[in-house]
């Protein structure tokens, strides 16, 4: 059986990323960027990165925290 914390730790990524996502989206908001674009505003290009770089990273977190 896999140890609690293993699944706070999973819980508080997820919600870490959710909050990136939805920062990104009042970004795109505040900027006037429409989805899919992905170029604009060099502020909202930065919460772009971070929403992006954060997901690409926990497709390799995740699976390994579970192992």
């Amino acid at each position: 059986m896999p140890h609690p914390l293993t699944a706070i730790v999973t819980c508080l990524a997820l919600v870490v990323y959710f909050v990136f996502a939805f920062n990104t989206g009042k970004a795109r908001a505040k900027f006037k960027i429409n989805a899919p674009a992905t170029v604009g505003h060099p502020e909202f290009e930065r919460m772009f990165r971070v929403q992006q770089n954060t997901l690409e990273n926990l497709i390799m977190f995740l699976p390994g925290l579970w192992m």
